[in-house]
């Protein structure tokens, strides 16, 4: 006996919509604390961390619209690929401010010499496949939304272009996660 088709009340929308905000605000208030620890730093981790965030909140909701591309079905490419170019400028900022933060990392009596010191193997292969992993997200997002903007609304009707992007969104995701936990790891053994 089927229970037929869930329709979302508007109380229920309010809810879902409630728990995201709230999930949302407290995800941000984690790498937010960065602008207030005390350091010279406080401003580059902060942003770091801000884009971080930002950068896996969007990469997972983008998953969840990269499904549908990569079975075939439907999607409003329109706005995928708004969300997409903001998803791609998110991770640019993301690689730039890594980079910047990267500096004190490496320099004089920073994290790095501490690491090399203390745990010389996580440096040794999880901060060096860090540095790599965590640039690539931001071409494959590049290379979806250029797909997405030069061939058009008429792309959906191109299985295999909307195949590639969905796979391209999915593997930029992976990046996207394991440059973001070895970078947890690497601010819980010894923050910049």
């Amino acid at each position: 006996m089927s229970a037929g088709e869930y329709i979302h009340d508007p109380f229920s929308k309010m809810v879902i919509r409630s728990q995201i905000g709230i999930a949302l605000v407290l995800l941000l208030m984690l790498p937010a604390a960065n602008f207030f620890y005390p350091t010279n730093y406080n401003l580059k981790a902060g942003i770091h961390g801000v884009t971080a965030i930002l950068a896996i909140i969007l990469g997972t909701y983008l998953t969840h619209r990269a499904i549908p591309l990569i079975k075939g079905v439907q999607v409003k490419l329109e706005s995928l690929r708004r969300w997409l170019l903001v998803a791609t400028v998110l991770n640019l900022a993301g690689a730039i401010s890594g980079n910047w933060i990267y500096m004190r990392y490496r320099g004089q009596d920073g994290p790095r010499d501490w690491i090399l010191a203390h745990v010389p193997g996580f440096h040794n292969v999880l901060m060096e496949f860090k540095e790599f992993v965590s640039l690539f997200p931001f071409p494959l997002m590049l290379s979806a939304t250029a797909m997405l903007y030069f061939y058009g609304l008429p792309v959906q009707h191109r299985r295999d272009i909307t195949r590639f992007v969905g796979i391209t969104i999915l593997v930029s995701w992976s990046f996207l996660m394991l440059g973001f936990v070895v970078g947890l790891i690497l601010a819980k053994l010894r923050f910049v």
